[in-house]
């Protein structure tokens, strides 16, 4: 990740290109295999407290070499895999408003989460018999107060230690891409301080984040990449969501468009174009 590579007489730069969600659905589960099989994506992040996951741990056997696959920390709106009475107490995480609001009220039962993320890494463990690559957050949750250090400390219980990503981007670079700009800086005021704690503690962390959209289904994909391609950190990560047919899971039409754009010649040749070519954040 750190070495740029050669490629027809250029030089190109590695970008790690991420799909989020694995384990929500059988279809998500299907595109995201096709595109790390076909090398148009290099890190999976799996929702590992999802009913579907230990069917569909066993598909991701022949990409351990070849992509870096990691936890997607599910803290709202879904069951959780522990029983959480304060958290949880119908069974169902919070909604993100509340688990926000109460991180920054202090008022979350930190014990009862961080039992819940111990779990969703031990089942991975479990079905996959190594450590995650790598941990996030579905909706970014990971950065928040109280969290963050439940992560963080996650983190250096393992050998190797897994990265983290980092979802804090420099003004200029928000400004410059013009994509999503509000709920770009957000996710920057939301993640910057779990930057300084990975920072300190030595986590290692991608530098560039982009793939933040309205997540509509009529976004005009090749326009969009273009724009997160554009003034990318040293070691950059774009997130995506791909799905290969419209089902019952959220934004499926998005998926969709996604999954055929990252399949497509045009994303190929988009990287080519700005030089850069999809690589592993360990490698």
């Amino acid at each position: 990740m750190r070495i740029p590579f050669l490629r027809g007489g250029r030089v190109t730069l590695p970008i790690v290109v991420c799909a989020d969600d694995y384990g929500c659905s059988s279809s998500v589960c299907d595109a995201i295999l096709d595109l790390a099989a076909n090398g148009r994506i290099s890190a999976i992040s799996c929702m590992t407290a999802s009913p579907l996951w230990p069917e569909q741990a066993r598909r991701l056997a022949s990409l351990q070499n070849h992509a870096d696959i990691g936890v997607h920390l599910t803290l709202v709106d879904d069951a959780p895999l522990t029983k959480m009475p304060l958290t949880a107490p119908h069974g169902r995480l919070p909604g993100l408003a509340a688990l926000i609001t109460g991180s920054y009220r202090g008022a979350l039962a930190l014990d009862e989460i961080a039992a819940e993320i111990r779990a969703q890494c031990d089942a991975f463990v479990t079905a996959l018999g190594c450590p995650p690559s790598y941990l996030d957050g579905h909706r970014h949750t990971h950065v928040l107060p109280g969290i963050r250090d439940v992560v963080l400390d996650v983190v250096a219980s393992y050998r190797p230690r897994p990265w983290v990503r980092n979802i804090a981007e420099p003004m200029g670079r928000i400004f410059t891409r013009r994509v999503a700009v509000p709920k770009t800086l957000v996710l920057t005021a939301l993640g910057g301080p779990f930057v300084r704690a990975a920072a300190a503690a030595g986590v290692a962390m991608n530098d560039g984040f982009s793939g933040v959209y309205a997540l509509n289904a009529d976004a005009d994909m090749p326009a969009l990449f273009e724009r997160f391609l554009t003034v990318t950190g040293r070691r950059p990560l774009i997130m995506c969501h791909p799905g290969a047919v419209q089902d019952a899971t959220p934004l499926a039409a998005t998926r969709v468009n996604e999954y055929a754009f990252l399949r497509s010649q045009a994303f190929t040749a988009l990287l080519a174009r700005r030089g850069f070519h999809v690589a592993r954040f360990t490698a």
